[in-house]
């Protein structure tokens, strides 16, 4: 069960057991390390994504507070400051990955939350684009290359969880 193996790599890293809640977070977060950096328009928007995320939780939990300020402060330090050591991140982004795809939204009341997979996909495409990769330089150059290739593979990763069309 992804949720049981999410809270045991938790509790191995020494991080709070709420920030289970966060997991939805970490496939936009691998998308911001896949080029290497950090960049500080990124981290803002994540900022901004991780407190929306955090809002319609506790939208959904009647108004209490289901993160706290503190696990965020952890996360951030522990996934967004300084880039995070592969093998720490990748276990954690594929645990979120198999916690994410066993969910349905299906019958479930829409929300801001990154439960919501088309939420998610949103959140990832609006990080990749954040800072370009490159910019065309020729004249004729008809596009920049704003996603670089390890950005587009963990983007097509959260595009295979939105729910199929019937």
């Amino acid at each position: 069960m992804p949720q049981s193996r999410f809270a045991a790599l938790l509790s191995q890293h020494d991080l709070p057991p709420s920030l289970i809640y966060l997991a939805p977070v970490l496939p936009v977060v691998q998308v911001m390390w896949a080029d290497g950096r950090n960049q500080i328009p990124e981290r803002a928007k994540l900022q901004v994504i991780i407190q929306d995320h955090c809002r319609a939780l506790a939208q959904l939990a009647g108004g209490m507070e289901v993160v706290t300020q503190a696990d965020i402060d952890i996360f951030d330090r522990t996934f967004v400051a300084q880039k995070p050591d592969p093998s720490t991140l990748s276990p954690f982004f594929e645990v979120a990955s198999e916690l994410l795809s066993g969910r349905s939204d299906e019958g479930k009341a829409k929300n801001d939350s990154l439960y919501q997979r088309e939420k998610l996909f949103q959140a990832c495409l609006e990080i990749a684009a954040t800072c370009p990769a490159e910019v065309g330089s020729e004249p004729n150059e008809m596009f920049a290359r704003r996603i670089v290739d390890a950005e587009r593979s963990y983007i097509e990763k959260v595009f295979e969880l939105l729910p199929r069309a019937k």
